[in-house]
């Protein structure tokens, strides 16, 4: 059998550029490393935390911690992990500039991702019912435990999130779940959308759009409804995915999932690839494939009979971005394949005269990943924003140690 073989092969290493010349000058990070021991070696002190959320999925968060500070939530994207807010040299660092400034931050992990395998009752090696979930549920349960438990834990009134790719496809649903809003808009000084990820209709990211347009999504999750793309059994089968997506996916590296930029740096790639992918459920990326078809933002959809059943109407419904009440500031990327420039300006144009629109810009020549694994000229082109933004929305106290 050919298709569950997609399983095996999408390896998406060989992210550097042989060619490329920029320098790192953080530690490598290897596949056997660990958030605690690798910055551990910068001398931040890291915590593992625990969550459990509603419906029962156990989330690992790491705290990069400094008691009584103001409070980010960061949350990672599609196929990774909290690794990918510490992959670049430590000057360039997004989670580490933000501890470093004075802030306390939290790098939380999504259901079914290499730290986030575990329920209270599902086995996730044998249990469909442990990987039935896609982006929209972790909006909807994921996000609100990770706050509750971050605020809790801090007993900060609120805090910032701070979501890149994935992260901010479920926080957009976060915001304008009925149930969720104003719970969201109470605790959310301030959401950061890093390359945000709703609209999908001019996506061009080689994996997702390639099957979409084949409908390979369709296939491998009915033969095969569970885990997406884990760290385990990354055997490369070339050949098999080549012949399955008629010769579109031959070869592999970031690149096919969000693009490249002539800003990224080949050696923090290399990082990001040590703990990517990570893994994600099968029907998540039947959701995003769905949203590359559809043109639409909304529920995932079950087909007529099964959307009748979940929803009462023949369609899924459409995610309401005009409920958004949260600050939320929207960094784009000129070159991201997987968060298109024409996509957001359609997200813009949903949340025009909406005050919580606080901020958008489009960074020339950004990729999917720039934000992390930028060279120097790229984290300075776009972090001092998001400090600016922070001393508005979740200053430090003038007393926070730097």
């Amino acid at each position: 059998m050919v298709v569950p073989l997609v399983l095996l092969c999408l390896a998406l290493v060989g992210a550097q550029d042989p060619g490329a010349n920029d320098t790192l000058d953080g530690l490598q990070i290897k596949p056997e490393d660990t958030i605690p021991e690798y910055l551990g070696k910068y001398g931040i002190p890291v915590e593992e935390h625990g969550v459990t959320t509603e419906d029962g999925y156990i989330l690992k968060l790491f705290r990069l911690a400094r008691p009584g500070a103001k409070v980010v939530l960061a949350q990672h994207g599609v196929l990774c992990t909290s690794w990918h807010w510490v992959v670049n040299d430590p000057s360039l660092s997004v989670g580490i500039q933000l501890f470093d400034a004075g802030y306390d931050v939290w790098l939380s992990n999504s259901r079914g991702n290499l730290y986030s395998t575990n329920h209270t009752t599902l086995n996730p090696s044998f249990s469909k019912e442990f990987w039935n979930f896609t982006w929209a549920d972790m909006g909807r349960f994921d996000v609100p435990a990770n706050i509750a438990y971050v605020l809790e834990q801090t007993q900060q009134k609120d805090l910032t999130f701070a979501g890149w790719s994935q992260g901010t496809s479920q926080f957009f649903v976060a915001m304008q779940d009925p149930k969720l809003r104003d719970y969201v808009a109470e605790k959310v000084n301030l959401f950061v959308a890093i390359a945000p990820v709703t609209y999908m209709e001019h996506d061009k990211s080689l994996l997702l759009k390639t099957l979409a347009d084949l409908r390979l999504d369709k296939v491998i999750f009915d033969l095969y409804p569970y885990k997406f793309l884990g760290s385990e059994g990354l055997d490369i089968v070339v050949q098999e995915l080549c012949k399955l997506t008629l010769g579109a996916i031959c070869e592999f590296g970031v690149d096919i999932v969000a693009g490249r930029s002539k800003l990224d740096s080949a050696k923090a790639l290399t990082n990001l690839t040590a703990h990517f992918p990570a893994g994600v459920s099968v029907k998540s990326i039947v959701h995003y494939a769905q949203e590359i078809r559809s043109g639409h933002f909304r529920e995932y959809d079950y087909g007529k009979k099964g959307n009748l059943k979940q929803y009462g109407q023949e369609s899924p419904p459409d995610y309401d971005m005009s409920q958004i009440k949260v600050p939320t500031a929207l960094f784009i990327g000129e070159k991201d394949d997987l968060g298109d420039v024409k996509d957001n300006e359609r997200l813009q144009s949903d949340l025009q005269g909406n005050p919580a629109l606080v901020y958008s810009k489009v960074y020339a020549d950004f990729s999917h990943v720039t934000f992390f694994v930028g060279k120097e000229e790229a984290f300075q082109a776009w972090y001092p924003d998001l400090q600016a933004l922070l001393e508005t929305y979740n200053p430090l106290a003038s007393t926070a140690l730097v």
